[in-house]
């Protein structure tokens, strides 16, 4: 299983890394990454007991795969078909399942990672020095998310997890905080080192424990 949350990890890191750095040819692999990380947090989630958040991974496998065949065109329908379907299957099961604290966490974890994901799939994907409001509040939802699922990581002590969930909620912060994509490009850039050094770190002491 740690090959499986450290190979999944790492393509989600890369999927909003590229989408970070800005460049259409990045944002497509970005999602290429996406589509891929999702399906195997898929089998990871349901493996951890944590059957909401497997839900939301196939809906995230469906969106981002949509979108990197799609290229620079979208069909709203389609992506709203896609949102609204694995949001009340997310709902359904969020009522159904009696998991206390753990339920609601995998919900707001899940209504941020979806939502969030909905708004970068649906931003106007033309290259332009500006970020849209649309693409900020996506990534402030994301990291919303993120939040949630390190919180998940550490109350199950899945020590690979919950670092990746932290690291990507500061990349998701970045692309939230900067108003000019140079600008987020620069700060990505920094955290990428920054966090490289500190995840490594933590991994190592907490092993060590």
């Amino acid at each position: 299983m740690q090959i499986l949350i450290t190979v999944a990890s790492l393509l989600f890191f890369g999927n909003k890394t590229l989408l970070l750095l800005g460049k259409n040819i990045n944002k497509r692999l970005g999602w290429f990454l996406g589509g891929l990380g999702a399906a195997l947090f898929i089998v990871y989630f349901f493996m951890i007991n944590t059957p909401i958040l497997s839900i939301l991974e196939i809906g995230l496998t469906i969106l981002m795969t949509y979108r990197f065949f799609a290229k620079e065109k979208t069909n709203k329908l389609i992506e709203n078909f896609l949102g609204i379907l694995t949001g009340l299957s997310i709902i359904t099961l969020t009522i159904v399942t009696h998991q206390g604290i753990m339920a609601w966490a995998q919900f707001f974890g899940a209504f941020g990672m979806l939502i969030g994901t909905y708004f970068l799939i649906s931003a106007n994907q033309i290259q332009d020095e500006k970020i849209s409001i649309q693409e900020r509040a996506g990534w402030i939802l994301y990291a919303f998310g993120h939040f949630f699922t390190s919180y998940i990581g550490y109350q199950k002590h899945e020590w690979t997890f919950f670092v990746f969930q932290v690291w990507q909620m500061l990349l998701c912060l970045c692309g939230f905080a900067m108003m000019k994509t140079k600008d987020r490009r620069l700060l990505t850039i920094i955290t990428l080192f920054i966090g490289a050094i500190s995840a490594l770190i933590f991994l190592i002491v907490i092993n060590n424990i």
